[in-house]
């Protein structure tokens, strides 16, 4: 029997350390499939990102809808999108398609700093949420504080209100956050939150996993705080690998 399958829309990062590559190294890990769509081609390395552009929109949603309607896509990763055109290529081609899982993963800006999105930030803003709606989103805190239209996330609880923005769940990632690194999951009925002692390496992608190996979760019937822990495990395996080296 087949592998139930991912689809991923995000941006090439040639160097593996995050977009694209790290997405499909979580999902195979994860047990499910990877079907990867390209949103942007960067220049990036290991050490930074230095420019992008962003996928001709048509060839975006064109590569999208043959996946769609030939493989077995159980749920979707949606991450870097580049601009506002690729993004209303990504939700025209998942309109048929809203019954499935979906994971948003806003990337605003690289762990370097660098701009990730052509255009301003209320155009990123209005992009994601737009893709968001009824799906998980899994912010960091910087992330979650630009979608809240806030200069700084100072009470990681007010990551809630993206609830009435249209997500259905919000996982806010806590790497961004002092103390041990805290992951709230906000959900209508309520906040969870996930705690582990802070591991101390510095590795890029691992918003790009943690997303990954909750959308492959889902793609695999788990239920959302159960995909979630995995896929914190996963993350911190990989930290491990890198505490090693």
């Amino acid at each position: 029997m087949s592998r139930p399958c991912v689809l991923v829309l995000a941006g090439l990062d040639p160097s593996g350390g995050a977009g694209l590559l790290a997405d499909a190294e979580a999902i195979r890990a994860t047990g499910a499939r990877p079907l990867c769509v390209a949103t942007a081609l960067t220049v990036q390395t290991t050490r930074a990102a230095r420019r992008f552009t962003p996928v001709d929109p048509a060839l975006v949603a064109e590569s999208a809808r043959a996946l769609l309607e030939e493989e077995d896509v159980r749920a979707v990763k949606i991450g870097m999108i580049g601009g506002a055109a690729v993004a209303d290529a990504v939700a025209s081609a998942l309109e048929r398609h809203r019954r499935l899982p979906r994971v948003v993963d806003p990337i605003l800006a690289a762990s370097s700093g660098a701009n990730l999105f052509d255009g301003p930030l209320s155009a990123a803003r209005d992009a994601y949420l737009r893709l968001a709606s009824g799906a998980l989103l899994t912010p960091n805190a910087p992330e979650a504080g630009a979608l809240l239209g806030i200069d700084r996330l100072d009470d990681p609880l007010a990551a809630a209100a993206l609830l009435g923005k249209g997500a259905a769940a919000v996982l806010l990632k806590g790497g961004h956050l002092s103390g041990n690194p805290t992951d709230f999951l906000f959900r209508p009925e309520g906040c969870e939150r996930f705690s582990e002692p802070r591991i101390p390496v510095v590795a890029r992608g691992t918003g790009c996993r943690l997303a990954s190996g909750v959308a492959a979760g889902l793609a695999l019937g788990t239920p959302l705080r159960d995909a979630v822990i995995a896929a914190r495990k996963l993350v911190r395996e990989y930290l491990q690998t890198h505490l090693s080296v």
